[in-house]
């Protein structure tokens, strides 16, 4: 895993050097005070220069996520001490984040179908919330059997062609599938444990899927996508929604956390009306 981490960020780096903003751009800084939040909400990690907040965990601090696939215990990829990077690319033609152990990476096109920082959060959480399951590590391990079986399908003389096709029908897009399901509903406890508004996250997927459709505006069918269909996504999560919201009531903090969040999103309508009404 922390072999992955490090790749990942060399290859960030090598691919946009001269792109990716310094920590203390305004931006960078607005990014990593949403991942510290998600973090250290859930004891995930803290962000390099900051202080773990907690020495020690009771053994089944992550029990809540196990059914996702997640350790119950600290592990290499997230823990109380886990160090993490954020990195924020100026890239406004890419509208992407991600996250692997002790990386997350953000490109500033994504800002604008976020809208707010309830936005960035469900997109954030949602990233984080792969590394929770152990995506990447379930992945390379699932990889072996797809190979596997391919090898057999070409030792029965079934064309390369459809080897792969099926291999990806059967195998790659199911387990795709699953794994963002699972982060989506890891990522809506994620961000509720940071005290943002579970809603947001349904909102997110509305916006993502008009943008897609405005991109493709032919729909595919289900089972030859890597992720559900945004519809699906969004039936799930307001399933999700009750346990969601007892979350954020459970925590005392919430509700400075809310009126802080609240007063902000107006102070930023406000000043948005009156740029508006300055430019007339």
């Amino acid at each position: 895993m922390e072999q992955i981490a490090d790749l990942t960020r060399r290859e960030i780096h090598n691919t946009f050097h001269g792109k990716i903003l310094p920590p203390d751009h305004p931006i960078s800084h607005h990014v990593r005070r949403v991942v510290s939040r998600i973090l250290t909400a859930s004891n995930l990690g803290v962000l390099h220069g900051e202080q773990p907040a907690h020495a020690t965990l009771r053994g089944d601090s992550f029990g809540e996520f196990t059914e996702f696939g997640a350790s119950a215990r600290p592990t290499e990829a997230y823990g109380p001490r886990k160090k993490w990077d954020v990195i924020v690319v100026d890239d406004k033609k890419t509208i992407n984040a991600m996250a692997t152990p002790g990386a997350v990476v953000v490109f500033t096109g994504i800002l604008s179908v976020c809208r707010d920082e309830e936005g960035l959060a469900a997109v954030l959480a949602h990233e984080i919330g792969h590394v929770v399951a152990r995506h990447t590590a379930e992945s390379i391990s699932s990889q072996k059997i797809w190979s596997g079986v391919a090898a057999i399908l070409q030792l029965l003389s079934v064309d390369y062609t459809i080897t792969q096709n099926l291999t990806a029908l059967l195998f790659r897009l199911p387990n795709s599938r699953t794994h963002e399901r699972e982060a989506d509903l890891i990522g809506l406890r994620l961000m509720s444990k940071a005290c943002y508004d579970p809603r947001a996250a349904l909102a997110m997927l509305e916006r993502l899927g008009q943008l897609k459709k405005s991109v493709m505006p032919r729909k595919a069918f289900e089972f030859a996508r890597t992720h559900p269909a945004h519809e699906n996504r969004v039936k799930y999560l307001e399933a999700a929604l009750p346990e969601a919201y007892q979350i954020v009531e459970s925590n005392p903090e919430c509700a400075a956390v809310r009126k802080q969040l609240d007063a902000f999103r107006e102070t930023a309508h406000q000043a948005k009306i009156d740029e508006i009404k300055f430019g007339d």
